[in-house]
């Protein structure tokens, strides 16, 4: 066996959202992916039930206690997210190899501040507040790590991998038979943004 083949580029997608991330590992070569194993992240303290939504508890309890809860569930979400990047990741290492980079996937770029409705503003943040956490776990992990907007995954890997999006859909649904049943939505975005990760 080659140490090629001893050690495959690795890569890991996350499709993130409030609370939790849906992780799949990819290993290359980008011309012929992999899937390694898939896993859901929680991303959020039971311990402390604000960190779940911690903007909507900004929003929803009175001013006194949502100044001192809210700094508390955001660090929460801060430790909990680093802590469940770094047992994944020393997983994957002892199982497959070391890891070239991560790739997040948000629902949206939209500003939050430049939403009106609170509850939806709220909403907002914690989109980018999960996706964000695991971003800042990453540097401290000395992770490469970008972050895409889901509307943009497939069409971002089509001209990364120099086919066109239907191409790249079709090849990730394709990829669900290494991993078995269910092979859901946010698990084909995870590893279509693992992909865009591995070509470079």
């Amino acid at each position: 066996m080659s140490s090629k083949e001893k050690s495959p580029q690795l890569a890991i997608g996350f499709r993130v959202k409030t609370g939790r991330a849906t992780a799949v590992v990819i290993a290359g070569p980008a011309s012929a992916p992999r899937v390694l194993s898939r896993k859901s992240l929680q991303l959020w303290d039971p311990e402390i039930p604000e960190s779940h939504q911690p903007w909507h508890a900004d929003f929803e309890l009175p001013p006194d206690q949502s100044t001192r809860i809210v700094p508390i569930a955001l660090k929460a979400v801060e430790r909990v997210a680093l802590s469940a990047l770094r047992d994944l990741v020393d997983e994957v290492r002892s199982a497959h190899g070391s890891i070239i980079g991560i790739a997040l996937v948000a629902g949206s770029s939209t500003d939050p501040e430049s939403i009106r409705n609170p509850h939806m503003r709220a909403h907002a943040r914690e989109g980018q507040l999960f996706p964000q956490a695991l971003a800042d776990a990453a540097k401290t992990l000395r992770i490469p790590a970008v972050t895409l907007v889901e509307s943009e995954v497939f069409s971002s890997a089509a001209a990364k991998l120099r086919k066109s999006p239907e191409a790249i859909k079709l090849a990730v649904t394709e990829l669900g038979r290494d991993g078995g049943k269910p092979w859901s939505a946010e698990e084909k975005t995870a590893a279509a943004a693992a992909w865009i990760t591995l070509a470079g």
